[in-house]
This record gives C-alpha cells, sequence and structure tokens, in this order.
C-alpha cells in the first residue's frame, strides 16, 4: 500500500470519528483505534488534529467542486443551476456524514484564525463558481438582467448551508425532494419573465 493510499484510510477513519463524535472528541488517538493501528501512524502522515481535518476537508471540497463543474457541463439552461446546488445538498444518508463533518468544522473553527480563513477562501471559490454560472445565464437570456450577482450566489450558498444544517440536526425536516424543492423555488425567481 502506498503512501497516499494509506494517508487515505487516515482521511477516512478521521471522517468516520468527527461524524460519530464531533471533532471537538476527535483524537489522533480516536483516529488510530478507528483506523486499528498506533497514534504514530496517524502522526506520520499528519502533523496534528487541524493538519489532518484541514486536508480532509479540502479532500471533500474538491469532489464537490469537480462534480459541481462536471455538472454545469452536462445540464443546460436554469437545470444547470439547480443540478449543481443539489449536489451540495445532504440528499442522500451518507451526504449527511459529510455536512455533519463540514457543520463540526465551523464549530471548530470559532477563534482560529487560520481555519477561518480556510472556510472562507473556500465559500469564496463556491461563490464564484455560483456566479459564474449565473452570468453565463444571464448571458444566454434565462435570469434577469441588473442582478447582483455575487449577493444571489450568497443568497444560494445561505439556502443549500441553511436546508442542509437542518437536515444534519434533524433529518426528518426535509426529504431529499422538499430539499430539491426549496432549491427550485429559490431559483425561480430569478428567471426571465
Amino acid at each position: 500500500m502506498g503512501f497516499d493510499d494509506r494517508r487515505a484510510e487516515v482521511i477516512q477513519a478521521a471522517w468516520r470519528v468527527i461524524a460519530r463524535e464531533g471533532l471537538d472528541r476527535t483524537s489522533m488517538r480516536a483516529i488510530a483505534q478507528e483506523l486499528g493501528s498506533s497514534t504514530g501512524v496517524v502522526t506520520h502522515y499528519f502533523r496534528n488534529k487541524e493538519e489532518l481535518t484541514l486536508f480532509a476537508l479540502e479532500q471533500v471540497f474538491e469532489f464537490v467542486v469537480v462534480e459541481m463543474r462536471a455538472s454545469a457541463e452536462k445540464w443546460q439552461g436554469m437545470e444547470r443551476l439547480e443540478q449543481m446546488l443539489f449536489l451540495a445538498l445532504p440528499l442522500a444518508v451518507s451526504d449527511r456524514d459529510d455536512w455533519k463533518v463540514w457543520v463540526a468544522f465551523l464549530g471548530y473553527s470559532i477563534g482560529r484564525d487560520r481555519l477561518i480563513q480556510e472556510h472562507c477562501k473556500r465559500y469564496g471559490i463556491l461563490r464564484d463558481l455560483i456566479v459564474e454560472t449565473l452570468a453565463e445565464l444571464q448571458a444566454e437570456g434565462l435570469i434577469r438582467a441588473g442582478l447582483d450577482l455575487a449577493f444571489e450566489a450568497n443568497a444560494l450558498i445561505a439556502l443549500v448551508d441553511g436546508i442542509s444544517m437542518s437536515v444534519v440536526i434533524n433529518p426528518e425536516q426535509f426529504s431529499a425532494s422538499q430539499q430539491q424543492a426549496l432549491v427550485v423555488r429559490a431559483v425561480d425567481p430569478l428567471r426571465v419573465g
């Protein structure tokens, strides 16, 4: 097993522990136990919990952004925007663990400037991707002219965050179809006519 494969196993173990226990109760020791190895194995790949958490979040974030870009190329019209936003929602039970870790990371970031900067950087990338898509839809005459695209992107991100955090806390609050309906409801006022 190569370095990258073993490192991926460490990240997956960390992800499971964080989703189950929360970030504040996650330790390098708990991750090692989840992995079935010694703490030394974990620290061989990551110096500390913060480094490991940031790397794990980066992997998931990169995956979502790649999927959103692929979706933007695959879909046409307003469905392009809707499908991109659907990808960020916890529509499946398996997506909830990703959101549990993200929410844990947000709470853990309070008072930690480096983590807050990382959080802002990721949201900036996401906002830019949505603004780019909105601009393309506007150029195609599908959404209204004169919109503040950065504001609209932020509003859509806030909606996805709110839905997702609600589902993490209370999985019964919104079914997958209700989550999608809320996104469609938010996108509809942007349409021309």
